[in-house]
């Protein structure tokens, strides 16, 4: 994402957050949004403030408000200055019937799609939680901006569904046979938070638990401070990192896939492989402080280049101390890793 286009993600989220501080003081005990109205009352007060046509639903705790956004895109595919100024109603009215309602209301995401190119999304995920402290300035501005999943992605279930069909075609398979074998076999709900999206008139929602939002959150992290961390950028190529969280046996494990090639200098001797372990677990610490999150037992930390997994403890992780904790000595590694 360009850097524009960041500031301007940053400006949004401050906006909503201070707008919606006077909602948070006027509200009373009566809700404004009963949970039997919530998506047509979203519905109703998009096109009656805004003239915008959305569509809303609701799955467990996870609201979905889906807006098809002419414009969106400007010509360099970069969202438009004229689409941040409706996102930002977008998240306004989100924010603002999330804290007005009895509904147990979580998470709310926001999916954008340009009709003109539908395969071409915008997803924006937040913590109801997070607005409310964001409001009484619990956190700052710029936490609230870390804590908000911002993504511009290719729309899951229209890749997934283009990939099978062009396999149907080759076959020559008719078109009622292919579109049943779709409809059964590969169009189901979202397992993972990078699925969430919406396609041919259909949302592809989940109810979001705070797991797998904390590990998306973790995710994204590690890309902005790999890309704007100095050091960091000297050290390391980031390509990519994805979060996810394992469950089993009643325990969670927080797991973090990542691609960071190293760019050591010729002669230095400097072990990065424990400066870019130390760099991920300082990130995951962060967070998992940061909202008090210790339901976890273990990070799995997966470098896909070097094809090596890392197993670290949930308390070493929660307690670890930069100055006073060495990550040779917490992160299970294979021998070689880290050099010594």
């Amino acid at each position: 994402m360009r850097r524009n286009s960041m500031k301007n993600v940053f400006a949004v989220v401050a906006a909503v957050a201070l707008i919606t501080v006077t909602l948070l003081a006027l509200s009373s005990c009566v809700p404004s949004y009963p949970r039997e109205k919530l998506p047509e009352a979203v519905k109703s007060i998009c096109k009656i403030e805004y003239d915008m046509d959305v569509e809303t639903t609701v799955e467990g705790s996870t609201m979905g408000i889906y807006y098809p956004m002419k414009g969106l895109l400007d010509l360099g595919l970069g969202i438009s200055e004229e689409a941040w100024d409706k996102i930002s109603n977008l998240l306004l009215i989100a924010s603002r019937v999330v804290l007005s309602t009895d509904a147990d209301i979580r998470f709310y995401c926001v999916v954008a799609q340009d009709p003109r190119l539908p395969e071409l999304q915008m997803v924006i995920i937040k913590y109801v939680d997070d607005i409310k402290r964001g409001m009484v300035r619990n956190i700052s501005r710029g936490e609230s901006f870390k804590r908000t999943l911002f993504s511009l992605n290719l729309t899951p279930q229209a890749e997934k569904e283009r990939s099978i069909e062009s396999v149907f075609d080759k076959l020559g398979v008719n078109e009622e046979t292919k579109q049943k074998v779709v409809d059964e076999f590969f169009r189901s709900p979202p397992t993972k938070l990078s699925d969430i999206g919406y396609w041919k008139g259909s949302f592809y929602i989940k109810d979001i638990t705070m797991e797998e939002f904390i590990a998306a959150q973790i995710a994204n992290r590690v890309k902005v401070g790999f890309r704007d961390d100095e050091k960091l950028k000297k050290q390391f190529d980031y390509k990519e990192a994805e979060g996810f969280v394992s469950s089993s046996n009643g325990g969670n494990t927080f797991v973090i896939q990542f691609k960071i090639a190293d760019q050591q200098e010729p002669g230095e001797a400097v072990d990065l492989n424990a400066e870019k372990v130390q760099a991920l677990v300082s990130i995951v610490n962060e967070v998992v402080r940061g909202y008090k999150f210790r339901n976890f037992d273990f990070l799995m930390l997966e470098d896909q280049l070097e094809k090596v997994s890392l197993k670290i403890s949930g308390d070493d992780v929660y307690n670890f101390d930069e100055g006073k904790m060495a990550v040779e000595d917490i992160a299970q590694a294979p021998a070689g890793y880290f050099v010594k």
